[in-house]
């Protein structure tokens, strides 16, 4: 493909940021959550305009830009949790749902890949791991929109964002696990997925020490001040990035976690830091999905379409409700939040993200079937948060937990 033309660039730019804004603006006027329409909208700018695609923008740095946006996304949510008050009950109910839950939806959806898809095992694993994630991208917006407030939306906040680099991560293991061909051992996995989450642990750390030095050299200036923040966040998904593979989500949510209670500590504020992340925040999740919709192609979409149908629903109906039913149980909830609980869990940029990169170096693997990952990734984002989204009002409604 020929480079493109600066004009051509900034009328790529121009599409993306004004279609992503657009379908913000609209969406509530019409009721719906504005998931809703950046998914079809990026997809059909795709289809209209292939060559205005933000990976024929950015080239080899599109993968780079969407892991580092999806990081700040992480960190904004991680920032966000800390305002979120578990008890000890309901913190069982999140570890319960993110590690047992995690686990079974890995597994489930790896078999029914493989059963219902026709993938290999190697691809139908690597599916399993991509929608273990749900995150902050959705989950948030989705409950913004239902007027949910009390328990459930806590551990549903906790939940989603928790997942999102979980789920990179596994799908990270996956990965090396193909492209070893067998030759790596199960203890070669175990270290490569906790060198991982050491390494984003590691990393955070840095990101708060950045953070509070940086703050201490521009006390009194609130534009610096925020300035520092980003900077730091950016800085340590990069380098976590750079030492090992996706683990600047994780570094990323961990900083933002930790980030209130340091400042607290030093006597600083992030309330002027709010508005600035909110906004970011806001565009940069319009923008990655009209971006990643784009790169879906259409044929591989009517191929795969009706059996990744049927994988949604063996998510929606099968899956999330044994989650539901496992990370809840023996737990002091009431039967409709339990309901409701079993009813959300939509899944978010992560996942087709995460196919987006990991799907292009499986092709150049020549895997088999790594180039269904993305549009299959992509029709199971759209069906959840359809169904999700659309649900959730009439949902809490019923179960009279609006507003709770």
């Amino acid at each position: 493909m020929s480079a493109l033309s600066s004009g051509q660039i900034m009328l790529a730019a121009a599409l993306i940021f004004g279609l992503a804004t657009a379908s913000q603006i609209i969406a509530p006027r019409l009721r719906i959550p504005s998931l809703i329409l950046l998914l079809p909208a990026g997809f059909l700018l795709g289809l209209a305009a292939p060559q205005l695609r933000m990976d024929s923008v950015l080239g080899a740095a599109f993968p780079v830009v969407v892991d580092l946006v999806v990081a700040v996304i992480l960190f904004h949510g991680g920032l966000e949790l800390t305002a979120i008050k578990l008890e000890d009950a309901d913190r069982r109910i999140v570890r319960r749902m993110v590690w047992v839950g995690g686990a079974l939806t890995f597994l489930g959806a790896t078999v029914a890949a493989y059963l219902i898809l026709g993938l290999s095992w190697s691809i139908a694993f690597m599916l399993g791991a991509i929608v273990i994630v749900s995150g902050p991208t959705v989950v948030t917006p989705i409950l913004d929109f239902a007027g949910l407030r009390g328990r459930v939306r806590s551990v549903l906040q906790w939940e989603g964002t928790l997942l999102d680099p979980l789920g990179a991560l596994v799908a990270v293991v996956v990965f090396q696990v193909i492209r070893a061909s067998g030759e790596e051992t199960v203890g070669e996995t175990v270290a490569s997925f906790v060198g991982g989450i050491l390494v984003g642990i590691v990393a955070a750390a840095v990101g708060v020490v950045l953070f509070v030095v940086g703050g201490k050299l521009v006390r009194g200036s609130e534009l610096l001040g925020t300035q520092v923040l980003l900077g730091s966040v950016i800085v340590v998904a990069g380098l976590a990035n750079f030492l090992a593979a996706e683990t600047g989500l994780l570094a990323a949510l961990l900083m933002g976690m930790a980030a209130p209670r340091i400042a607290r500590r030093f006597g600083a504020s992030l309330d002027s830091s709010e508005p600035f992340f909110g906004t970011l925040v806001s565009i940069g999740i319009g923008v990655l999905f009209i971006s990643i919709a784009a790169l879906v192609p259409a044929a591989t979409v009517a191929t795969v379409l009706l059996p990744t149908l049927a994988l949604s629903a063996v998510l929606i109906l099968v899956i999330r409700p044994l989650v539901a039913l496992v990370g809840t149980a023996r737990s002091d909830l009431t039967r409709r939040e339990r309901v409701f609980i079993a009813c959300m869990d939509p899944r978010g940029i992560v996942a087709p993200a995460t196919a987006s990169s990991i799907g292009a170096a499986l092709i150049a693997l020549k895997v088999e079937g790594a180039e269904d990952l993305l549009p299959i990734a992509f029709l199971v984002v759209a069906v959840t948060v359809a169904v999700y989204g659309l649900g959730a009002v009439p949902l809490a409604r019923v179960l009279r937990l609006k507003g709770n």
